[in-house]
């Protein structure tokens, strides 16, 4: 079933990604490509929280207060009071990161992302180097869990605890079971899509899955069905959150291009089942550091 319900919050950025919204209803966002971490509280124009980083995927809210951002050169942490910037992630296996896209916590206090090689696709128009798909515990231990990945995106972790799902542009959505350490075991190809990127999960297990090149949300079943298809005229569909002030609502990013630019935004699509939220990270160097 196709719908197009959706009500606009922001609009006029290039590629907006990595859409998060606060117990207190603030919604972060980022400019993928034209730089820059945003604020929009209820009410309020939108704000200027990190200018000029530049291939954010990901945010996560921390306990200690900060937000962690991916993007290039790997992930920080902001002080959304000070501003201050804090390192907490540049290198892996004793190599640079080009950048880490898509983020999210694991429950215990700790995250899964994945690296993404931006400079070859969006600087030399060239196919990515390998990504590698990994988890940071709360500790900071870091453990590599896949180095294969072509285009790593959205990744979510059932209410259950047993399976984590992982969106890997160019093939589909995977599903791993989790085992008791924590970590994911081997996973299988769940969902089949060609421009699956960000997700998130519903109370019933269900996906919601935004697809990029064609511009529609879609929402699978646990066993990898296509439900139903949303449609919202823009030229690509980005990301996907959840918010727990306003659960059966779906922050969604979309994307302009050359074509339809200042196409980036926020819209919003009703959900007739409550969504999950990403549980928030609590990593024990910001602790330090605050």
């Amino acid at each position: 079933m196709e719908k197009d319900v959706h009500e606009t919050l922001v609009e006029g950025y290039e590629f907006v990604e990595a859409p998060r919204v606060s117990a207190e209803g603030d919604v972060w966002f980022s400019d993928l490509t034209g730089g820059g971490i945003y604020r929009k509280r209820p009410g309020q124009p939108v704000e200027t929280m990190l200018a000029d980083r530049l291939w954010v995927g990901g945010m996560l809210f921390d306990s200690s207060g900060k937000l962690l951002c991916s993007g290039r050169g790997g992930i920080v942490a902001l002080d959304p009071v000070s501003g201050a910037v804090t390192k907490v992630l540049d290198r892996l296996e004793g190599r640079d990161i080009v950048a880490v896209n898509d983020m999210e916590g694991d429950g215990r206090g700790g995250f899964f992302a994945g690296t993404i090689d931006f400079e070859a696709i969006l600087l030399r128009g060239e196919e990515p180097e390998p990504g590698q798909f990994f988890h940071m515990s709360a500790a900071g231990e870091v453990t590599i869990l896949r180095r294969d990945v072509f285009a790593s995106n959205g990744i979510a972790l059932s209410a259950c605890g047993r399976w984590l799902y992982h969106s890997e542009t160019s093939k589909g959505i995977w599903r791993y079971p989790m085992g008791e350490d924590g970590l994911p075991g081997e996973g299988t190809l769940l969902a089949p899509f060609a421009d699956s990127d960000g997700l998130a999960l519903d109370t019933e297990g269900c996906l919601w899955v935004a697809c990029w090149e064609s511009g529609t949300l879609v929402r699978v079943s646990p066993d990898g069905t296509t439900m139903d298809t949303v449609r919202a005229g823009f030229p690509h569909l980005v990301s996907v959150a959840f918010a727990a002030h306003d659960p059966t609502r779906l922050y969604v990013s979309t994307g302009g291009n050359a074509d339809n630019p200042g196409k980036g935004g926020i819209i919003t699509v009703p959900s007739d089942v409550a969504g999950l939220c990403s549980a928030p990270t609590s990593l024990r160097m910001l602790e330090t550091a605050s």
